[in-house]
């Protein structure tokens, strides 16, 4: 290598060591600045509860008790046939425990509640089977559904008992009933009509002297009475009207149906969303 030569290569080495390093202290300056910004930036917001959380609906209704609920509406679906003639008339009974309808209930009335703690009491079943007996709820003075409630509430000290249970109507012109919730196939062989039907009663006792206050049906408000009347809608209460093909083949298909489960949840809801505003009114 030529004199020449080893000047450019020492002068070029004397050039490199310096902006190596200033190379060096620009990445670990780098590196620095960026873990400040990590380490300085917010954690993400974690979202707000909701104000009607769990725990605040139990913390509520720990606290001294506005409304003692006794759901009895229980868990049984009919499937029904009402005939051209009494040859016709078909029922069958089926278990629907999967389809919450004492949970609905439950929220139904906690929403209609105006604030006021809500309490789901527990009951004798043979007690009720016995009441339920005694006749419609409808009459006047009802002792034995009185003194049910009040044995099912012994101890609770509410202001005021809500009972809720099935409601047994008139089908049509016919000598036939429909009772709480099911699905009737009804005609002859050329023209027939499927409803499918969600009937509750709903009574409001005082929470001292266990005197009714209020009682009705529940109802979606939105049946013509001339359509009652001339028979185009045999039901008298919350039903929809169905297309044949919806009636089950089969009662054990029921408890599976997605379908027939939703629409009797909807017309449930929607029967104790207006009936209970009015009832639960001060």
């Amino acid at each position: 290598m030529s004199h020449v030569d080893e000047n450019i290569l020492e002068a070029a080495t004397r050039i490199s060591r310096p902006m190596f390093r200033i190379c060096l202290t620009t990445i670990f300056l780098f590196g620095l600045i960026a873990g400040a910004a990590a380490q300085s930036a917010p954690a993400p917001a974690r979202p707000a509860k909701s104000a009607t959380s769990s725990k605040q609906l139990a913390a509520a209704d720990a606290g001294p008790c506005g409304i003692g609920l006794i759901s009895v509406v229980g868990n049984r679906f009919g499937v029904q046939q009402v005939g051209f003639t009494m040859f016709g008339n078909e029922y069958a009974p089926v278990a629907i425990d999967g389809w919450g309808l004492d949970d609905i209930v439950m929220s139904r009335v906690r929403a209609a509640a105006g604030g006021k703690s809500v309490r789901r009491l527990a009951y004798s079943p043979p007690a009720w089977a016995r009441t339920g007996e005694s006749g419609s709820p409808m009459l006047r003075r009802n002792p034995e559904r009185q003194e049910f409630v009040q044995q099912s509430a012994a101890g609770t000290k509410c202001q005021l008992y809500v009972l809720i249970e099935r409601f047994q109507n008139g089908f049509s012109n016919t000598n036939q009933s429909v009772e709480g919730f099911g699905i009737v196939k009804w005609g002859n062989p050329i023209k027939r009509r499927t409803f499918l039907f969600a009937l509750t009663y709903i009574t409001v006792y005082d929470g001292q002297s266990f005197e009714v206050i209020k009682k009705a049906a529940a109802s979606t408000n939105d049946e013509p009475m001339m359509s009652r009347l001339i028979g185009i809608n045999p039901i008298s209460g919350p039903n929809k009207e169905l297309d044949e093909t919806a009636f089950p083949a089969s009662a054990n298909e029921v408890a599976g149906n997605q379908a027939l489960r939703d629409g009797v949840r909807t017309l449930l809801t929607t029967s104790l969303d207006k009936t209970l505003a009015q009832l639960l009114r001060q």
